[in-house]
C-alpha cells in the first residue's frame, strides 16, 4: 500500500512541476500596465511635436489623439483579468492535486493492488494453462529460434498468427509446416488464404498457385474452391468464376461458416445488382464507403415499399431478391423471394422467371 502512496505523490509532484509556470506569481520589475502606460504617453508627446512642426494636420492630430487616450485609459482595466488569472491558477493547483488523488482511489477500487508481481518466465511457463495467446505466441517464437524444424511448435504458431491478425508471419509459419509436414490440401489451403489476407483481400499469384496445388490433392476443399473462384473474378473471368461457386455452393451445407460469404460473392456476379443512375453515380464520388452503401440501401429499401403497393411488377421483385443478396442479406432475399412467390404462384412464366433469379444467388 505504501508503494502506491508514493506513486501518488509523485504524480502530484510532477503536475506541479509541469503546472509551475503557471501558477508562480511574477514580483520582480514593473508591471505590464505600467510599460503600456509609459509607451502611450510616449505617442501622445510624439504627437505633439509632429503637429508643431507641421508634419501632421490637426484633424489627423486630434483622431490619432483620441486613440491613443482610448488604449491609455484601458490599461488601468487589467483587474478583472488579473482576478481571472487567479482563479486559473487555483484551477490548475486543484487539478494537480486532484488527478493523482482520484487515480489512487479508482485503482484501490478496481484494480488489484495485492496481486504479486508476474516475470515474464512465470508468464511464459504458465501460457498455456492462463490461456495467455501472447505468452503463448513468445514462448514458441522462443523454441522455433532454438529449434526451426520443430513441426509441432510451427503447427502452434501458424494458427496463433492467424486469429491475432499476423496474416504475413502467418502464412510463412504455414510454408514451415509445408516445408517439414510434406504436400497437405488443408495446409496448401490455410498457407494460401493467409497470403491473400496479407494481401488486403487480393490473390497474388503465389496464392493462386497454392491453391491450384491444394485442389490437385483435394479437388473437393472448400477453402481452395473459394479462393481459386476469387483469383478468377479477380482476372476478369466473370464467367467461370461464377460456375466453380456455384458447385462449391451446392456442396455446401446450411450451416458451413463459409456459405454466407459464398452467396454474397456468388450475387456479386449474378445481373440485377441495384443500380445508379449517372446523376447518383456522380453524387456517390465524394461519399465514404459507408455512405455510398447507405445510399444503396436506401434505394433498395424504396423499392420494396413500392413493391407493396405494386406488387405485380415481376421485374421489380427479380431487382430486390437479386439486390439484397449484392447486399449480404440473404435472409432478405430468401423473404422477397418467398413473397413474390406467393404473389404469382397462379403465372407459370413468371415463377420460373423467379425460380432462375433465385438460382443464381444460390437460394433455390
Amino acid at each position: 500500500m505504501l508503494n502506491f502512496l508514493v506513486f501518488a505523490v509523485l504524480a502530484a509532484a510532477v503536475m506541479l512541476a509541469v503546472c509551475w509556470p503557471v501558477l508562480k506569481t511574477r514580483t520582480a520589475g514593473p508591471a505590464r500596465a505600467q510599460y503600456d502606460e509609459a509607451v502611450f504617453r510616449d505617442q501622445l508627446a510624439e504627437l505633439e511635436r509632429d503637429k508643431a512642426r507641421g508634419l501632421i494636420g490637426p484633424a489627423e492630430a486630434e483622431a490619432a489623439r483620441n486613440e491613443i487616450a482610448r488604449r491609455l485609459l484601458s490599461v488601468g482595466q487589467g483587474g478583472p483579468a488579473a482576478a481571472a488569472s487567479d482563479a486559473g491558477k487555483w484551477t490548475v493547483l486543484a487539478a494537480a492535486a486532484f488527478i493523482p488523488a482520484v487515480s489512487l482511489a479508482l485503482y484501490l477500487a478496481i484494480g488489484a493492488p495485492g496481486q504479486p508481481d508476474l516475470p515474464l518466465k512465470a508468464r511464459l511457463d504458465n501460457a498455456v494453462a492462463n490461456n495467455d495467446l501472447l505468452a503463448l505466441m513468445a514462448k514458441a517464437e522462443a523454441h522455433l529460434a532454438e529449434k526451426p524444424d520443430d513441426l509441432q511448435g510451427w503447427e502452434i504458431l501458424g494458427p496463433l498468427y492467424r486469429g491475432t491478425g499476423r496474416y504475413a508471419d502467418a502464412a510463412k509459419a504455414f510454408a514451415n509446416i509445408l516445408r517439414l509436414k510434406g504436400p497437405d490440401a488443408g495446409v496448401y489451403g490455410d498457407y494460401g488464404e493467409a497470403l491473400v489476407l496479407a494481401n488486403q483481400g487480393l490473390v497474388p499469384k503465389e496464392a493462386a498457385q497454392v491453391f491450384a496445388e491444394a485442389l490437385k490433392r483435394d479437388p473437393k476443399s472448400p477453402k481452395a474452391r473459394f479462393y481459386a473462384g476469387l483469383a478468377l473474378k479477380q482476372d476478369g473471368k466473370t464467367a467461370e468464376a461464377l460456375a466453380l461457386w456455384q458447385a462449391l455452393l451446392a456442396d455446401t451445407k446450411p450451416d458451413d461458416s463459409w456459405r454466407g460469404a459464398l452467396e454474397g460473392q456468388i450475387a456479386s456476379l449474378s445481373p440485377g445488382a441495384p443500380a445508379l443512375s449517372d446523376e447518383q453515380v456522380a453524387t456517390t464520388q465524394d461519399m465514404s464507403a459507408e455512405d455510398r452503401e447507405k445510399m444503396i440501401r436506401g434505394m433498395v429499401d424504396g423499392l420494396e415499399e413500392r413493391l407493396k403497393s405494386s406488387p405485380s411488377d415481376l421485374e421489380g421483385w427479380q431487382r430486390l431478391i437479386k439486390a439484397r443478396a449484392v447486399l449480404g442479406e440473404m435472409d432478405k432475399a430468401r423473404e422477397a423471394y418467398a413473397t413474390a412467390k406467393e404473389q404469382f404462384k397462379a403465372d407459370a412464366e413468371a415463377s420460373a422467371a423467379l425460380a432462375q433469379a433465385a438460382k443464381q444467388i444460390g437460394i433455390d
